[in-house]
């Protein structure tokens, strides 16, 4: 028996080998009836995977450029099965979905620049 903490969201093999292949990301956002609010997917290479951190991903497709923050949590990342794409018709090498109660943040809209000082 081991005293050692097994932290079962995150396997550092796993985000090892994240590094330089392509996630697609499936956001769905719930209303507090667990009505869906709205849905959004990105898709982009990851470049950084850290524990402390996040996953951090180089977009493509609509938001080329940019960079997204995903929590450090490998266990929701898997393997995209074949016949998996984007909608814009990109092949991941892995997808991950997330069901999120609330509203999008709009701090975290990935086109609003209204709030950028000029």
């Amino acid at each position: 028996m081991t005293d050692e903490h097994t932290d079962l969201h995150w396997d550092p093999a796993l985000a090892a080998s994240l590094i330089g292949k392509t996630l697609l990301m499936n956001l769905t956002f719930l209303d507090d009836d667990g009505e869906v609010l709205e849905r959004q997917q990105f898709f982009g290479v990851v470049i950084d995977a850290d524990e402390g951190e996040g996953i951090t991903l180089d977009l493509l497709g609509e938001h080329d450029g940019d960079t997204y923050t995903l929590p450090p949590q490998t266990s929701a990342i898997k393997a995209a099965e074949a016949g998996v794409i984007s909608l814009a018709g990109d092949k991941p090498d892995f997808v991950a979905s997330w069901i999120i109660h609330g509203p999008p943040d709009v701090a975290n809209d990935l086109d609003d620049d209204e709030d950028q000082p000029a």
